[in-house]
């Protein structure tokens, strides 16, 4: 079987530059697949800016036999479903939907959308073979897990597929099959899933909280190849939590030390995990920013998301981030439920007592299969059939802070759409301000 894996067009940029990164969800399950002797094609759609006519004459051109469409995030939701009705109605094979925003609302999807036939659900590289094989020898689909499908006009969710128990066992993403000049930088993982239990992140979905590494060689392998094949760019470790395990990261920083490796890299990571130790030999091996998970300035909020940090913890780590010589940057989110002028004010304040190069403050979003969009659900603050997929995220330069998002959380705080997106604003250029004052 000639098989096709589509990350879809979200974006749709006039002059929106190059997109941040592979798609790694794909590209692993792409060699996975070509490990099994598929062979294997991947359009990145969003990468080549591709629109729906000129997706439609790639997929004719290369005729595939099985397409799987990568959903990993709610603004993919829509998209996913225009893919799928144009397969069908232009190729007429067996469409599949994975990844994590497909995984949380399997059968809503199914019910949703008629084109598409599956759902894999889970990690792919474990569930897409097991589906293809079933596919190519008449066997049962029942016995697949981690797949749901339609039978008979109802829809069967079949068992859990397990967790790949190790990571070192998959191959390297196939980056061979990738537009690898297109992306402004490398993204790579040292391990999937996160211990902690934030009320908003939807990393358990898949992930189930458990934590799995890479080997550090594996790493640096992975590294290497990216530079000798595809020069050197910033690499971004895109874990959950990079230093969910700081012994790990202690012993990968090491040896990227040790290899003498030339490159500059960045990670999001919690406040309450870094030790100056580990900040130094994270500088010495090329890191040079910091992105570090906030969300509040007040301890109310801080409480009620579940993140387990102290307003002294975010200050003491943020001066010793500073000392080291790392740039830093703190994620802020604004509208959780409980949030009022008073919440907002706290976090501003937090923001004078440390010195961050940046901020990012945005509105919250709720994602599917979240403890807090399962509770905005029972308490009918939303419906999955209202939710305008698209806006979810901004869509172009001009929508940093979009109106949607404030227009949801409005919902469940006292705070106007406007109050939301004006604090944004205010919370972004607030560092800078500081700053120059300090001065």
């Amino acid at each position: 079987m000639k098989i096709t894996l589509v990350f879809p067009n979200y974006l749709l940029r006039e002059d929106f530059g190059e997109p941040s990164d592979p798609p790694l969800g794909i590209a692993f399950l792409a060699s996975a697949l070509e490990q099994k002797g598929y062979e294997v094609e991947i359009i990145d759609a969003n990468a080549e800016n591709l629109d729906m006519t000129r997706l439609a004459q790639r997929l004719k051109s290369s005729r595939p036999d099985f397409a799987g469409i990568s959903c990993n995030y709610s603004p993919l939701h829509n998209p996913t479903r225009q893919i799928a009705r144009m397969i069908k109605r232009e190729l007429g094979i067996p469409v599949s939907a994975g990844g994590n925003h497909a995984t949380a609302l399997a059968e809503y999807l199914l019910k949703q959308e008629e084109n598409i036939d599956f759902i894999t659900r889970g990690e792919g590289e474990t569930v897409v073979p097991d589906l293809l094989s079933a596919l190519e020898n008449h066997t049962p689909l029942e016995d697949v897990k981690g797949l749901t499908f339609r039978r008979e006009g109802r829809i069967v969710h079949n068992p859990n597929q397990p967790l790949v128990a190790d990571l070192n066992s998959l191959p390297l993403p196939a980056y061979h099959l990738l537009p690898m000049e297109k992306y402004a930088r490398y993204n790579i993982i040292a391990s999937r899933g996160c211990p902690f239990i934030c009320s908003y992140c939807a990393s358990n979905v898949i992930f189930q909280r458990k934590v799995r590494y890479r080997s550090p060689e594996k790493v640096i392998e992975e590294i290497e190849l990216l530079l000798k094949n595809y020069g050197n760019k910033r690499f971004w470790f895109s874990d959950d939590t990079f230093i969910s395990n700081p012994k790990y990261t202690g012993r990968l920083t090491r040896l990227m030390l040790d290899k003498k490796l030339p490159i500059q890299w960045s990670c999001l990571t919690r406040v309450d995990i870094v030790t100056p130790e580990l900040l130094e030999q994270m500088k010495q091996a090329g890191c040079d920013y910091l992105s570090y998970g906030i969300e509040s300035g007040s301890p109310e909020i801080l409480e009620k998301m579940g993140k387990k940090i102290t307003l002294p913890q975010i200050i003491e780590t943020l001066r010793l981030t500073r000392e080291t010589g790392i740039r830093q940057y703190g994620f802020f989110i604004l509208g959780y439920p409980g949030e009022t002028k008073q919440t907002i004010m706290d976090s501003f304040k937090l923001l004078s007592q440390v010195r961050l190069d940046g901020a990012a403050f945005n509105v919250l979003i709720p994602l599917p299969a979240t403890r807090l969009m399962d509770r905005l659900l029972e308490e009918k603050l939303i419906s999955l059939d209202e939710i305008k997929w698209d806006y979810l995220f901004a869509r172009t330069p001009g929508e940093t802070y979009s109106s949607y998002p404030a227009e949801l959380a409005s919902r469940w705080t006292n705070l106007s759409s406007r109050d939301l997106i004006e604090a944004c604003i205010v919370g972004h250029q607030l560092p800078e301000i500081l700053e120059a004052l300090r001065q």
